[in-house]
């Protein structure tokens, strides 16, 4: 078991330096410091709430099962974040990439990867064809948290499970319930 850990922690980061490449700013980590404002509080809540109000009533249950899965996924987080005191890796690797005003609160798991994936999952179990632009917006979130140094590969790999997860537990209620 310790093996299998310590195997888990050095994989981790290996993928983060893969990742974050170096110290100093290149366009690649500015792009990505843009990109990452998609998982963030501010946006995905304004859209959840944007498509709640507009949306028509075939896209009314994935809106509102999105923004459900949103509100519940960032209360889990929030729980999570006080449970697991991870440092961020930017305080941990030398050598890595972080972004002017770093946050300092625990890595684990992505919060802005949790919200993006329990944004766009039900959209994408009711709309397949969206899956196509939908997950590669997510997982350019998710990659970005690691390139700007704020987040170790696993703590974005945990944020999208408990993302797709929370939006799959509302699409099987809503199933059960709603239909």
């Amino acid at each position: 078991m310790v093996k299998s850990l310590e195997w888990i922690f050095s994989t981790d980061r290996l993928l983060f330096k893969a990742i974050n490449r170096c110290k100093e700013t290149t366009p690649y980590h500015m792009s990505m410091g843009i990109l990452t404002h998609l998982g963030g509080a501010a946006i995905t809540v304004s859209i959840a709430l944007l498509l709640l109000m507009v949306s028509s009533p075939e896209w009314k249950a994935a809106a509102v099962q999105s923004a459900l899965a949103l509100l519940i996924s960032h209360l889990v987080v929030t729980v999570f974040k006080k449970g697991f005191k991870r440092a961020r890796p930017y305080l941990v690797i030398g050598d890595s990439y972080v972004i002017r005003n770093p946050l300092q609160d625990s890595s684990f798991p992505s919060g802005h990867t949790t919200a993006i994936f329990s944004l766009i999952t039900p959209y994408m179990l009711y709309f397949p064809g969206l899956i196509l632009i939908l997950l590669p917006l997510a997982l350019i979130v998710a990659i970005s948290r690691i390139s700007i140094g704020l987040h170790y590969p696993s703590d974005v790999i945990a944020g999208a499970a408990l993302g797709v997860g929370t939006a799959f537990v509302f699409y099987q209620l809503w199933m059960v319930f709603w239909i």
